[in-house]
């Protein structure tokens, strides 16, 4: 009786057991319905065990890694994104759309010089999207122009009040403001070539050119 006890016991926890685990398609189908859902973190849990359990079989489902990689970039696990982005590059699945990604990754992560890098790579390898590469390079750049060239303007409106009370001082200060202001330039001017008619990146380069005495570059506004 008690071995039939036993036995009726191991049994049932197998067949448990068995109910529990999942194959990596039923974990594919979880994931897609809690993306749709909008429960990325349960999507990125299920699109990973099913990435293992394929793995473990020397199997590659393409569109895994895409998949985990858009939910770990919802629920702002920026550096396991990447990790999945990259793999999504690597197997030529959705691309352009990958790289995309990937550089507005970057840009949560404030790591812009990566940034720069996948989206002119984007626009090499991904012309269709160049107007979305762009625009996030113009962003970028016109932001951090505009920091320094900002700055320049405290400074030169701080330097103005001594034009009368204190001339040499005044000159002294001149000469770091328009070092600030030459700073804001490399910036300014790559927002201006991808948006040229962009009225703030245009007001800014005007001003600087002309407190650069930059009077050709100056002459095109």
């Amino acid at each position: 009786m008690r071995k039939l006890f036993v036995l009726t016991v191991l049994i049932f926890g197998v067949t448990l057991l068995n109910a529990q685990v999942k194959s990596a398609k039923e974990y594919k189908i979880e994931g897609a319905d809690a993306f749709k859902a909008k429960d990325y973190q349960k999507g990125l849990t299920s699109f990973e065990r099913a990435i293992k359990l394929y793995e473990a079989e020397g199997k590659t489902d393409t569109s895994l890694y895409y998949n985990a990689a858009t939910c770990a970039y919802k629920v702002k696990e920026y550096q396991k994104a990447l990790d999945f982005f990259n793999q999504s590059i690597d197997l030529n699945y959705r691309k352009c759309k990958a790289f995309l990604y990937k550089a507005n990754t970057f840009k949560k992560l404030e790591r812009y010089e990566e940034m720069e890098a996948v989206c002119n790579k984007g626009i090499s390898e991904c012309p269709k999207y160049q107007k979305k590469y762009n625009e996030i390079l113009f962003n970028y750049y016109l932001k951090s122009g505009l920091k320094v060239y900002n700055n320049a303007a405290k400074m030169q409106a701080n330097a103005a009040q001594l034009v009368e009370s204190d001339p040499d001082k005044y000159k002294t200060e001149m000469v770091k403001v328009k070092a600030e202001f030459k700073r804001s330039l490399p910036m300014l001017e790559k927002a201006h070539k991808i948006k040229p008619d962009d009225e703030t990146c245009k007001n800014a380069l005007k001003q600087c050119y002309k407190i650069l005495e930059m009077n050709a570059k100056g002459a095109g506004f």
